[in-house]
């Protein structure tokens, strides 16, 4: 007897894509599992379920390459992270006015040789600093990413819809790696050196404007080598900003890009995360339904309107788009999907 099947067409989506794919359903196992979920769909938004092994899967070394997946889910939660951050101005510490600030991408680096393994430095200071944070400037939505300069120090790249001032992230930051000698080491390098010195050693290639050399010399006396620059903090207020930071910040390895150092390996750093995000966000997947339970067909109204970057695959379609940039009778209905699920979730955006 030949196999019966229904393919029922579906689409899920998220802050910045809609993909169309068919779900199916086989008669005789499922004989109205597709009339029943149509009925609960018309109630609230389906997900389907993640599906679970009975076997116990052993995991291998991520040898500080993240993978394909992990890449795709860390983009995912800084797009959701984005879209449901509320729009704020912003006063900072040294009087500067910050408009339409939504999320921040900040970067914690080390200014001497890395001594220790990733590992211990990421328990003992980057793990300290995101708790530091959380209390005192109340962060609760946020992303960090786990990579190596080209000297092969760790850096650590942050993202959070809480505005973080410059000047206290370098405060808690360099208080924080002190303990393991980072400031004290820069500070024994650079005390004793003239303007002429410093700029043979920091700008061995002329890069840099002298002024600006001569700018960082004389902060760097002034608060005599204790406060180097280990902090960078970018606010974010465009889609467009978000989508060159993450290619930026939080891209994917490359062939030839630094993964690790000669203090790293399998036995120190196996359970080492490459990158994490906050509870809340974890809660945030895609909004998913049969596309007849819906009042518009999304994929083909946004394909008419020709509003983003269209991707055919063997098993779905994916259109790509900015949500201010769609027709207000869309963006309204996605604006009202999205809004439902986070509801449904309860994510709270700052």
């Amino acid at each position: 007897m030949k196999e019966q099947y229904t393919i029922m067409p579906s689409f899920s989506i998220q802050p910045n894509k809609v993909v169309n794919y068919n779900r199916v359903f086989h008669a005789s196992k499922f004989e109205d599992t597709y009339e029943k979920a149509l009925e609960k769909s018309q109630k609230k938004v389906i997900r389907p379920l993640a599906q679970t092994s009975k076997n116990t899967i052993k995991r291998s070394f991520h040898n500080f390459n993240i993978s394909d997946g992990a890449y795709r889910n860390l983009k995912s939660k800084i797009n959701w992270l984005y879209h449901f951050s509320k729009s704020k101005q912003i006063k900072t510490y040294s009087g500067k006015t910050i408009f339409n600030f939504k999320i921040a991408f900040i970067t914690l680096t080390l200014p001497s040789k890395q001594i220790h393994p990733t590992h211990e430095i990421t328990r003992k200071c980057f793990n300290q600093f995101v708790t530091e944070i959380r209390q005192r400037v109340k962060m609760v939505n946020f992303v960090w990413r786990l990579e190596f300069q080209s000297n092969g120090n760790v850096h650590y790249h942050i993202v959070t819809d809480t505005y973080i001032d410059y000047y206290f992230a370098l405060s808690v930051w360099n208080r924080i790696i002190d303990k393991m000698g980072y400031v004290s080491k820069y500070q024994k390098r650079f005390q004793n050196f003239s303007l002429a010195e410093y700029n043979a050693e920091i700008n061995r290639y002329g890069k840099t404007d002298f002024s600006v050399i001569a700018k960082r010399y004389a902060l760097g006396c002034k608060n005599k080598w204790k406060q180097p620059n280990t902090v960078d903090c970018r606010s974010v207020i465009s889609g467009k900003q978000i989508a060159n930071y993450v290619s930026k910040y939080f891209g994917k390895d490359a062939k030839n890009k630094v993964c690790s150092n000669e203090l790293d390996n399998e036995e120190n750093s196996f359970a080492l995360r490459l990158w994490f995000c906050s509870r809340s966000l974890s809660k945030l997947k895609s909004v998913s339904n049969f596309s007849e339970a819906v009042d518009y067909n999304l994929f083909r109204v946004l394909s008419e309107f020709n509003v983003g970057r269209k991707v055919i695959t063997r098993y779905a379609n994916i259109i790509y788009f900015e949500v201010v940039k769609l027709p207000n009778f869309i963006r309204e209905f996605v604006e009202k999907l999205l809004t439902t699920y986070r509801k449904s979730v309860n994510y709270n955006p700052v």
